[in-house]
């Protein structure tokens, strides 16, 4: 019994370190929120300048929309179901990759899924307004969906770590793709770009490491 005791609280002092030194984690989710309380209030119409629409990306060149759509919300459920996903991921991730690679996985997922989302806007005449941080933490989830494939071994007769894993996909997935009103194709663009980007640092330059926070 002290064992099993010793093994959680070695979990959650873990955790912790993880989530106290997670400072790209932390700072994007408050810049989200800062920027909801802003365009929720004073400047509501950063919202309409800021928000994902292709015709004024393409036709205008606001090509910033790209980027700007990634810290827009469109309700608070919406901005408290991509902070909480961030939360969970956006640590893990951090502690594993460093800062840098962190923040640029973060940025080119955002980017890479609302390009895929316009391509599909399109090539099908749809006219959407898409705003939301959930492509780029589909980058992340894409991430350690290829440390998991790796390292699948780890998981198969820790009934706890997997249970987690699960609780953790079957939230994704809701909130992802099954949600009203998600953009499934950015969703699914950022989630793949994390999946290439998880290969390059965890098989082409090796990156080895547990990724602690799951296990």
């Amino acid at each position: 019994m002290q064992e099993v005791n010793a093994s959680r609280e070695d979990f959650w002092e873990r955790q912790e370190r993880i989530y106290k030194s997670s400072y790209i984690s932390l700072g994007l989710m408050i810049i989200n929120v800062i920027i909801f309380i802003i365009t929720t209030t004073v400047a509501s119409d950063l919202f309409e300048k800021g928000a994902m629409v292709t015709a004024r990306v393409v036709g205008d060149a606001q090509f910033y929309r790209l980027f700007s759509a990634m810290f827009l919300h469109a309700d608070p459920q919406h901005l408290m179901s991509n902070m909480l996903m961030l939360a969970l991921a956006g640590a893990i991730v951090e502690n594993y990759t460093g800062h840098l690679f962190f923040i640029f996985l973060y940025i080119m997922s955002g980017l890479i899924g609302n390009m895929i989302s316009m391509a599909y806007e399109i090539r099908n005449s749809l006219d959407w307004l898409s705003v939301g941080a959930s492509g780029a933490i589909m980058g992340l989830v894409g991430f350690i969906v290829v440390w998991i494939t790796i390292n699948r071994k780890r998981f198969i007769t820790n009934r706890n770590v997997l249970f987690r894993l699960l609780l953790l996909g079957a939230f994704v997935m809701h909130a992802c793709f099954f949600q009203a009103g998600a953009n499934t194709a950015a969703h699914l663009g950022g989630f793949l770009s994390g999946i290439v980007l998880g290969i390059i640092n965890i098989v082409i330059l090796k990156n080895d490491k547990v990724m602690e926070g799951l296990v």
